[in-house]
């Protein structure tokens, strides 16, 4: 099959588009010829390397996989459209059991900084549990869910997003920032505060039905604008990591939640700790989110008719303009590969 691999960490230029061996399923798992994969910044992290995390070389990224199943298993047909759910654990231990597998001790996200091959190609092979067959969703619509969607559902639902309350998320043309603007309208959160980087991001936001847009090239205390806007927000949705986390804080109202799911602005944060303690806030993290949820988010998507803006479809052999088009932060909605 053909792959598109890496061999060392480093920049965009380490990837390849290669002939790779077809992947063998293991005992239980499933193959998958890939029709969709998504691009995520855990791609990025995962290609630069995380240091004191090891992986298994040569590599292949990708976890938001869409595709048909080419090897039947017990209860999924030969030819059916799916997804899968990126998550990889034990499947025995009690976390596993009450369908918090995201909590297990050998949790990892397939494709991503593990040892599990993801998607970049045009065949994976996956726990046949982990297959979620796709009805009658899009395949477009569903190669954008599993992560960025998931993990702002995950956080949205754990720290009450709904009718009545306030909400700041950063960057809303990310994955993560689109995903939890469109989920948390559909919610019913009554006033959605986001931040964008110029005319182009700016209007982008606007059309996902955001009112109150900050643009970060016009303002320079995103935290003070928030507050005047809205006299402190109930939940930040904080992706960005090390270079927010004290406007998180200040932007929220006493007893407000900040929910942590990235570190793409570094990984080592300082907490204003009179403020937090002050505030009484309640930070909560989240890994991705679990398979029952990504069950959930679908039918939720589904119901809603919620579409998530594609921003562009590269061919798997252009992976790395892909992910340049990522780094560098002009994309305004999801990258999809074409495998």
């Amino acid at each position: 099959m053909k792959a598109v691999t890496f061999y060392e960490h480093g920049s965009a230029n380490v990837l390849r588009h290669e002939d790779f061996p077809d992947p063998v399923p293991a005992r239980g798992d499933i193959a998958i010829d890939v029709e969709y994969c998504g691009v995520n910044h855990l791609d990025i992290w995962t290609r630069m390397g995380i240091a004191g995390k090891k992986i298994k070389l040569p590599h292949i990224c990708g976890c938001d996989i869409v595709g048909t199943v080419s090897r039947t298993a017990h209860g999924v047909l030969e030819g059916e459209c799916v997804m899968v759910y990126p998550g990889k654990s034990c499947g025995r231990c009690a976390h596993c059991r009450a369908d918090r597998e995201n909590l297990c001790s050998q949790f990892a996200i397939i494709g991503g900084m593990s040892d599990h091959q993801g998607g970049y190609a045009e065949q994976v092979a996956v726990p046949a549990r982990n297959v979620i067959r796709l009805g009658r969703m899009k395949s477009e619509v569903a190669a954008a869910l599993a992560v960025s969607y998931l993990v702002a559902w995950n956080m949205l639902k754990t720290n009450g997003a709904g009718k009545g309350r306030s909400l700041l998320v950063y960057g809303a043309a990310s994955g993560v920032g689109m995903a939890t603007i469109q989920l948390a309208r559909a919610l019913g959160v009554s006033k959605i505060v986001t931040t964008a980087s110029g005319g182009d991001k700016v209007e982008f936001a606007r059309r996902l039905g955001v009112y109150h847009v900050i643009d970060r090239s016009q303002t320079a205390d995103i935290a003070d604008e928030v507050v005047k806007l809205t006299g402190g927000v109930d939940i930040v949705i904080d992706h960005v990591g090390a270079a927010t986390w004290q406007t998180s804080m200040a932007a929220l109202k006493a007893g407000g939640r900040m929910a942590v799911c990235g570190m793409t602005s570094g990984n080592d944060a300082t907490v204003p700790v009179r403020m937090f303690y002050s505030k009484q806030v309640t930070m909560t993290g989240a890994l991705m989110g679990t398979k029952k949820q990504l069950v959930e988010l679908a039918k939720f998507v589904e119901a809603k008719k919620i579409r998530p803006v594609i921003d562009s479809i590269f061919p798997l052999a252009q992976a790395r303009q892909a992910q340049e088009r990522m780094e560098q932060g002009r994309h305004a909605g999801k990258i999809l590969l074409a495998c």
